[in-house]
């Protein structure tokens, strides 16, 4: 019997479906002694919840006996291997879970050698995400703030619209979520360039982006496009690898979209870029500092779209992928296969 516990708030008819995969599963769900959903699909409940004692005895009880955990035990962190000594397996509910399996040290060589194993919720958020950057994209497109002025002050002004149709987009990132915005870009009569750590000639990306560079290479690529998008998850290699030497380079007039991690970005250098015209505008989903600090001039700027790392909280359909997602590595670990999205603990990803 493999003994799955639930390691964050999830709707009792998932627990239905995960626990339905196999007989040999014993799945554990104790809503009463996770941290309370703050919006209906939070995974993650209230900064800084703690348990009650005697909860959190039966809950040190429960994770004693896990071999498997859906979600990280934001609690235990740091200790998880200790509380939890058969655990194998680790299912995040989200993409980046490299930056949590870093911050709790569950990268480091004892657990290599333990053979825990995490997973990553890879392209569950990915088509949200690609709406957010072609809204974005589309908005600018259409100068959709001088359409709504204009209707403000009832003010008949024609005037010669944009279009998506031709113009190039540079995905900084080709993972899930890139491939998900340039599916939707290409439906627009884009064309991609994408951007990645290493190229080969059978690169899988090949199928939605024209060319590829490696990072080595990225000035280059990001010189010729329209429209910037950064899907980038946060690691040691993708630390501000969009510094100011890499803004400058951008196309002049180019648009900017972020939908990966803020670490990635020179925030500084962005401002400037969005206030000197360098850069037509910006859509950001991510910062590197969140909740995005009130004195921050990314409020104020009029050409720039603040989202509060929320345009991806679509739970009606990503709580059901991470469900889909979950059920089919439950059989592939049953049966001794390659699990899904398995992070690797050097790159992060």
């Amino acid at each position: 019997m493999v003994t799955v516990v639930v390691g964050s708030y999830f709707e009792e008819d998932h627990i239905r479906r995960i626990a339905a995969v196999d007989e040999r599963v014993r799945v554990v769900y104790r809503p009463d002694l996770l941290p309370p959903p703050r919006w209906p699909g939070d995974h993650q409940g209230p900064e800084g919840w703690i348990r009650p004692p005697e909860d959190e005895r039966e809950w040190l009880s429960l994770l004693s006996r896990a071999e498997v955990l859906y979600d990280f035990d934001r609690t235990h962190l740091h200790d998880l291997s200790t509380v939890a000594p058969d655990l194998r397996w680790v299912q995040a509910s989200f993409a980046g879970a490299g930056e949590v399996a870093a911050r709790a040290g569950l990268h480091e060589s004892g657990l290599h050698e333990s053979g825990l194993r995490i997973t990553t919720a890879s392209g569950v958020y990915s088509g949200p995400l690609a709406e957010f950057v072609l809204m974005a994209f589309l908005a600018h497109a259409k100068d959709l703030d001088r359409l709504r002025e204009n209707k403000r002050a009832h003010r008949w002004q024609q005037y010669l619209a944009g279009t998506l149709h031709g113009k190039t987009l540079c995905l900084v990132g080709t993972g899930s979520i890139g491939r998900a915005v340039a599916e939707r870009a290409l439906a627009f009569g884009m064309r991609v360039v994408g951007v990645k750590r290493t190229v080969r000639e059978d690169d899988p990306a090949r199928e939605f982006a024209g060319e590829l560079y490696p990072t080595g290479r990225l000035h280059d690529a990001l010189s010729g496009a329209d429209y910037v998008a950064a899907t980038l998850p946060a690691t040691p290699e993708t630390e501000l690898l969009l510094d100011r030497a890499a803004i400058a380079a951008m196309k002049p007039g180019a648009y900017f979209a972020n939908v990966g991690r803020g670490r990635v970005v020179d925030e500084g250098s962005l401002v400037e870029a969005l206030r000197s015209g360098h850069l037509s505008g910006a859509a950001l989903d991510v910062f590197r500092e969140e909740p995005l600090p009130q004195e921050s001039p990314l409020w104020d700027l009029g050409n720039v779209i603040v989202s509060p790392h929320a345009t991806d909280m679509v739970p009606e359909l990503t709580d059901r992928l991470l469900a889909d997602l979950f059920r089919e590595n439950l059989r592939r670990y049953l049966s001794g296969k390659d699990l899904l999205n398995e992070l690797d603990k050097e790159l992060l990803y």
